[in-house]
Formats: structure tokens, C-alpha cells, sequence
């Protein structure tokens, strides 16, 4: 019985793995309260989110706590020596995704097994977590940081331009924030970070001068100042023109990437610039979120008493915006406790980060924080309207088992990382 007891316990971090469960509480609490009927006559609207929602979050994070308690134990020598594998079988799965995956929304991006739903993207960002540990571990001491680097990023694009196509961008931006993240734990050089930096600023003002001023010169003066710097720093002349390449590059792709999306992805972006005059279209999710988190002032309206998601204005609060919900029933006082349950997780994944000596575990850690930190940061500043409307889950929380199950195994890798066992 003893030895059942010990094979069912997740070893490592026991502040990391409370604060899982804390998490995962919430997030049954709050589902129970979202998946209460409708108030009045609102149901003919929108029927409300069925009950059967609570108890399948209720299983899949059951069997996400015997992922985590797997992923706590795993060696994580043969997952390093073995890492290529689930990578491939995480792309072979986004292949069949086209073919085989039903449309739901108007996006192919689950495959259907029987009553089980699978999301492959939610595996492939894992598996490109664990590669890309693996292949920078092996770059770390060598002569070869560019070509480590390079390649990658090759392995990254791979699943992230797959997802992307589906279309769902922002899983996609998830890859490349866990990439960042890694290759910045990496060492990657200062000139490679401002080299990006300029890129992004050049991006940034060209999608403002060409969909919101309308009028180029903004990103004219961007690159007159850009040309400026460059001719008054002491860098080498290959170093010069690289960042006005991308820099120029990144502008240029803009308008390009931007007519290549789809038109509810765009119509969130000009939401965001512009909420007046989409306050009941593409808008109205962002409002509305604005409104129940603002409703809730300190303390909350208390549990089950939700007006907002009580009487069904607040949409996808089961899924994308139940960070909403917690801010409207249990106020600024329970947001800031799912903020910090979240923040002492991902702070505990630096600090193992950096206190473990292989790599290839100092990077696998480093890659979750990221991963963590990016869903967490992205969806609460969707819910409180500081960053236009895209479908990032919260951790642990919103509703859908591949996504539960995923990130549940992740903290375990972490908690993994955290015994040291690797180390020994």
C-alpha cells in the first residue's frame, strides 16, 4: 500500500505542485458557477453552458494528475536521448489535422477519436519544448552556437506555420515565445536581441502607419532615425546592414500578413485600435470582459451571483475569458489570488532553472516558464482589454482537456527538474 501511495505522489517542488492543485480548484469552482442556468428569459439567447462541461473538466484533470505525477518521475535522460520522437508524432498528427479534423468554427483543429477530442497543437508545443532542450544542450559548449540556433529555429517554424494555418495564430505565437525564452536562456547575442527589437518597432509602426493613421510617414521617420543610429554606432558594416534589412523587411511584411488573415482575425485587431465603433461585433467579447471584471470591484459580487455570466453577455467564459468570470464573482481580491498562485509557479521554475547543471534540464525549465508566463500574461491581458482579443487559454483553468492535460504534464516535467534527478 505504501509503495502504491509512493508511485501515486509527483515528486519534486511540493510549492509548485500546490499551487497546480490550487489552480485547478479554481478552475472547477468557477466552471461550476459558469455551467449554472441561465437568469430569466436571457436563455433563449444563449442557452448557457451545459453541466456536462464541469465534469469533463472534473475527469480530464484526474487524468492530467496522472500525467503530472508520470511526467514528475520520467528519466529525463531517455526523454532527452529519445526527444525527436514525440516532436515527430506531434507533426504526423497536425498532418492528419487537415484530412481527418471536423471543421468547428470555422477551423480544422482537433481530431476526433470516439468521444475523446484531441487537439494536436497542444502536444506539439511540448514536443518542441523538449527538442529544442535537447538540441541546445548539445550547442551550449560548442563552437556552434548560430548553427544550434538556426536549426532551432527550422524545428520551431515547422508546427508553429502548421498551427498558423489551421488558422489558430495564437497557439502559434505560443512556440515562439517559448523559442525566444529558450534561446535567450541560450546566450544568444546583444546584437541578435536588438537586431529583433528593431524588427518588431519597425512592424509596429508600419501596421500602424498603413490600418490606423493611413499615412506612410511614420515608418519613413522610423527608418530616417533607424539610419541615423546606424551611422553614428561603432558597429562593423555587416552588422549595419543586417538590422536594416530586417528592419525594412519586417515593414514590408506587414500589409502581407495582414491581408493574409482571416477577416474575424483582423476585425479583432481594429477592436482593440478602435472599440467604439465595434462595441457589438468583433468588440463586444473584449467590452464585455471589461465590464464583469470592473463589476466585481474588490470582493466580488460573490460566487454563483456572476451578472454578467449570469445572464449570458459575457461569451466564452468557460473557455478564453473565465479570468473574467473569477474577477466579476470573487473580485480583485481572487484575481490577484489566481495571479499569484501562477506567479510563485513560474518564479519557482526560474529559480530550478537556474540552480540545476545540465543543460538540457535548464533549458526544458526554462522553455515551461516561458510557455507559462506567455499563456498567463497574454490571456489576462486580453480579458482586461490591454491586448486585442485571440483564442490563448488560461493555464490550468479554462476549459479543454488537451490543453489541461498538456500544460499538467509540463508542470510535472518541471517538478522533474526540480528533484534534481537528472542532475545526479
Amino acid at each position: 500500500m505504501g509503495g502504491l501511495r509512493h508511485l501515486l505522489t509527483p515528486r519534486g517542488d511540493r510549492i509548485i505542485f500546490w499551487c497546480w492543485l490550487g489552480l485547478c480548484l479554481m478552475s472547477l469552482a468557477i466552471l461550476w458557477s459558469v455551467t449554472e442556468p441561465i437568469i430569466g428569459p436571457y436563455e433563449d439567447v444563449d442557452p448557457g453552458v451545459p453541466k456536462s462541461v464541469f465534469w469533463r473538466q472534473l475527469t480530464w484533470a484526474l487524468v492530467g494528475y496522472v500525467g503530472l505525477v508520470v511526467a514528475s518521475r520520467v528519466p529525463l535522460r531517455h526523454l532527452d536521448n529519445l526527444s525527436p520522437v514525440p516532436w515527430l508524432v506531434s507533426l504526423l498528427l497536425l498532418l492528419l489535422v487537415p484530412v481527418f479534423g471536423p471543421v468547428i468554427s470555422g477551423a480544422r483543429r482537433w481530431l476526433v477519436f470516439g468521444p475523446v477530442s484531441l487537439q494536436p497543437a497542444e502536444l506539439a508545443k511540448v514536443s518542441c519544448i523538449i527538442l529544442n532542450a535537447s538540441l541546445l544542450a548539445r550547442g551550449v559548449d560548442s563552437q556552434r552556437k548560430s548553427l544550434a540556433t538556426g536549426f532551432s529555429l527550422l524545428l520551431t517554424a515547422i508546427p508553429a506555420l502548421m498551427v498558423m494555418k489551421q488558422p489558430d495564430l495564437g497557439t502559434s505565437l505560443v512556440f515562439w515565445a517559448a523559442w525566444v525564452g529558450m534561446i535567450f536562456w541560450f546566450g544568444m547575442p546583444g546584437i541578435f536581441l536588438l537586431v529583433a527589437a528593431s524588427g518588431v518597432a519597425s512592424a509596429v509602426i508600419m501596421f500602424y502607419s498603413d490600418t490606423v493613421a493611413h499615412q506612410a510617414w511614420p515608418w519613413g521617420a522610423y527608418l530616417l532615425l533607424l539610419l541615423g543610429v546606424l551611422y553614428w554606432v561603432r558597429w562593423s558594416i555587416p552588422a549595419k546592414v543586417t538590422m536594416l534589412a530586417v528592419s525594412v523587411l519586417s515593414g514590408i511584411a506587414v500589409p502581407v500578413v495582414w491581408s493574409g488573415l482571416k477577416g474575424y482575425q483582423q476585425d479583432r485587431v481594429m477592436a482593440w485600435f478602435r472599440p467604439a465603433e465595434h462595441a457589438f461585433s468583433a468588440g463586444y467579447q473584449g467590452l464585455q470582459s471589461k465590464v464583469a471584471i470592473g463589476s466585481g470591484g474588490l470582493f466580488g459580487t460573490h460566487y454563483l451571483k456572476g451578472t454578467q455570466k449570469g445572464l449570458a453577455f459575457l461569451p466564452e467564459r468557460q473557455t478564453d475569458f473565465i479570468f473574467s468570470v473569477v474577477g466579476e464573482e470573487l473580485g480583485f481580491v481572487g484575481a490577484l489570488v489566481v495571479v499569484a498562485l501562477f506567479f510563485v509557479m513560474i518564479l519557482r521554475g526560474v529559480d530550478h532553472a537556474a540552480a540545476v547543471r545540465k543543460p538540457f534540464t535548464r533549458f526544458l525549465a526554462v522553455g515551461i516558464v516561458s510557455y507559462l508566463a506567455f499563456h498567463v500574461v497574454v490571456n489576462i491581458s486580453i480579458t482586461t482589454g490591454l491586448m486585442p482579443v485571440t483564442g490563448i487559454p488560461l493555464p490550468l483553468m479554462s476549459y479543454g482537456g488537451s490543453n489541461l492535460l498538456v500544460t499538467s504534464a509540463m508542470v510535472g516535467l518541471l517538478l522533474n527538474v526540480s528533484s534534481k534527478s537528472f542532475d545526479a
